[in-house]
């Protein structure tokens, strides 16, 4: 039998070895999470580790995966939620802060939350079905902002966010007629309640 060629590494003892495994085996899991990670982030499912990128896209309207299973993921975690919070006051068109008082509601069962830029009225069914009608009516046209040729563009609201008690909801807006979105909701709706919360914090993206 050929004796086997002498080795140039130590030998090491029984809990040096050991130790040496488990560092393997932590990078190991650590490379795993990550390459999990990056395969959320393309299937669109709410990542453990959310990415400024992503929060951005989010905010934009370009993340193509659930963007409410993702906004309750960032609200777990209180500087993911303060760093998206800035990400979407900063690319926000319009916003609409907390109010002195819960929006009124006149006699005709109609609920307005005036604001500076736009306002939120809610008017009920009147076939008694759950429904509500949320009007978002802007005072002057969204502003104008310069296209990549240099021309002037007419900014189009596609996406209305709200933050309510440390969490966030969206809704994705139809096309604006005469300055003015309606769109057509279960009165349970989040965005419903959250419109009823003088707390409450919209932003308009």
């Amino acid at each position: 039998m050929t004796p086997a060629p002498p080795s140039d590494t130590a030998p090491v003892d029984r809990q040096t070895a050991e130790k040496q495994l488990t560092n393997r085996l932590s990078v190991e899991a650590v490379r795993t999470a990550l390459v999990r990670s990056d395969e959320d982030f393309s299937s669109g499912q709410a990542p453990g580790l959310v990415t400024f990128r992503v929060m951005h896209q989010l905010a934009t309207g370009e993340y193509e995966g659930d963007a409410q299973a993702l906004l309750d993921h960032i609200a777990e975690d209180f500087s993911r939620r303060r760093q998206f919070r800035g990400i979407i006051g900063k690319v926000a068109i319009a916003c609409q802060g907390r109010q002195a008082a819960a929006a009124s509601l006149d006699s005709g069962g109609t609920t307005t939350r005036p604001g500076p830029v736009f306002d939120l009225i809610m008017s009920a069914s009147s076939r008694d079905d759950g429904v509500l009608y949320l009007q978002v009516r802007f005072h002057t046209p969204p502003a104008e902002t310069t296209g990549a040729e240099g021309g002037a563009e007419r900014l189009h609201p596609g996406m209305l966010f709200a933050e309510r008690g440390g969490r966030f909801t969206v809704l994705r807006l139809p096309e604006m007629m005469d300055d003015t979105i309606q769109i057509m909701l279960n009165q349970s709706h989040d965005i419903v309640q959250a419109g009823r919360d003088p707390e409450t914090e919209f932003f308009i993206r």
